[in-house]
């Protein structure tokens, strides 16, 4: 009954993970059922104690009724039957203050001598290891030797250094990189998307077997337009992405000196023999001066508002040319593309508005909401707010009404107040009078008729005294 008992508390339990404390079992007073497993017990083995067991290395005096001890290598004549304490796994073992294990049935003597057996031991292991030789050698990695120029030691670079060198290095190159880009992109110039080479060669006029430093001009201003065209493409190109560019660019260094010289050149023809000691923006300020003294019409120089009115739009070729090189039909033909480009251009940014106002309509359907809420609610806020305006001019108007005519209000109230207390107190004082009046009347009405009545009782008396004579 114990162990069913036990089994139905251990399953209808809580998980320990609920943190409750365990289940408590039933146990009997002799310590177990004998029905703990599926084959009932029919003895109860009990575990030898240690400290209970009179320890005995001899037969002699022998209690029957005790377990002896006996351990390993003890001396001979112990008991047959005496169950020895196995301590492999140091169970029955402890430890004391210094950290040496001590057996459980050890007297402090034994102890002790145990502790100081296990010190010698130690320090006869110590003793035994080697010394150190605190002997170093420092030895230089293979094929990391020291650079020697000109007999002088040159010590390795430190990679902060260098990474710092080579980041200059990089920077430097960009910035030549940039600085060989035309004008025309590094400020961001109208330029051509699509450029042909022959066509433009042949409206510059330029012959296979014309020679000269024009012809040379119009080649290289050609190649650079087409090679801009190719490196830094503009939306709406024909070429693919791929495409790469034959043109070389000149030495950095002759670009340098064609600079200087056409510095120079401008310096001179600003009135300055040395041109060099001039910078760039002080040329660009005498030019300035000098256009400004001549008195020179800018719009008579032409511009691209004029140089854009003459030209029309080439829908064949997909370029701007002169108004005179194309027919009637062909600039009809290209002002019809172009409107139809225009709308196709409309076309597409309407179906991308659509998408957008669709996208942000989802997107912001609650902040729509709210906002209409709040409109409506600071509608009608000021719509009482110009109600409880108008009220408090009214209000206003009427203080304003009634601090001037409040007081002859309060003046003619107050007389009419006096008027009515003086009449008031005269009607008082006449009511006094009359009521004076009134009862001296009483008191002669009251005496008349008492002497009426004594006169009528005397002739009553009188009357019944002639009757009774």
């Amino acid at each position: 009954m114990l162990e069913a008992r036990n089994l139905r508390n251990m399953v209808q339990a809580q998980t320990p993970l609920l943190g409750h404390e365990n289940t408590p079992l039933h146990t009997s007073v002799n310590g177990g059922t004998g029905f703990d497993g599926a084959t009932p017990r029919h003895s109860v083995a009990f575990t030898p104690n240690p400290l209970a067991t009179p320890m005995r290395r001899s037969g002699a005096g022998l209690d029957p009724s005790t377990t002896p001890r006996t351990e390993a290598g003890g001396a001979a004549g112990s008991v047959a039957s005496a169950t020895p304490l196995r301590d492999n796994l140091s169970i029955n073992t402890g430890t004391n203050d210094d950290g040496f294990s001590i057996g459980v049935g050890d007297t402090p003597r034994e102890a002790q001598l145990r502790t100081n057996a296990a010190k010698r031991a130690l320090k006869v292991g110590f003793s035994a290891l080697p010394r150190p030789l605190n002997d170093f050698e420092v030895e230089m990695p293979e094929g990391e030797e020291a650079d020697v120029v000109d007999g002088r030691v040159v010590a390795v670079e430190d990679a902060a250094e260098r990474d710092a060198r080579l980041n200059r290095q990089k920077e430097e190159e960009e910035r030549r990189a940039l600085a060989r880009r035309s004008f025309a992109v590094q400020q961001g110039l109208p330029r051509l998307v699509n450029v042909d080479v022959a066509d433009l060669l042949q409206r510059l006029k330029v012959d296979q077997s014309e020679s000269g430093v024009e012809r040379s001009i119009d080649v290289e201003f050609v190649r650079l337009l087409e090679h801009d065209s190719i490196a830094h493409p503009l939306p709406g190109t024909s070429r693919p992405g791929s495409t790469q560019s034959s043109y070389e660019h000149p030495d950095d260094a002759a670009v340098a000196a064609v600079r200087s010289l056409v510095h120079d050149e401008l310096a001179r023809s600003l009135g300055f023999p040395d041109g060099r000691s001039m910078t760039e923006d002080q040329v660009k300020q005498g030019l300035s001066l000098a256009v400004k003294e001549e008195d020179v019409d800018l719009s008579e120089l032409g511009g691209w508002a004029k140089t854009r009115a003459g030209l029309v739009y080439d829908a064949q070729r997909r370029v701007w040319v002169e108004r005179g090189t194309l027919s009637e039909e062909q600039r009809v033909a290209g002002l019809a593309a172009l409107l139809q480009e225009e709308r196709d251009a409309m076309t597409g940014h309407a179906a991308k508005s659509a998408k957008l106002e669709k996208k942000t309509g989802v997107m912001l359907a609650g902040y729509q909401t709210r906002s209409t809420a709040l409109a409506k609610r600071l509608a009608d806020a000021f719509a009482e707010l110009q109600a409880q305006s108008v009220d408090l001019y009214c209000f206003q108007r009427l203080a304003t009404n009634e601090g001037a005519v409040g007081p002859l209000r309060v003046s003619s109230l107050e007389e009419e107040v006096e008027r009515l207390q003086t009449r008031e107190r005269m009607l008082q004082m006449r009511y006094a009078e009359l009521e004076a009046d009134r009862k001296d009347i009483s008191a002669r009405l009251r005496e008349k008729e008492e002497r009426l009545m004594d006169e009528a009782e005397a002739a009553n008396e009188a009357a019944l005294a002639a009757m009774e004579g």
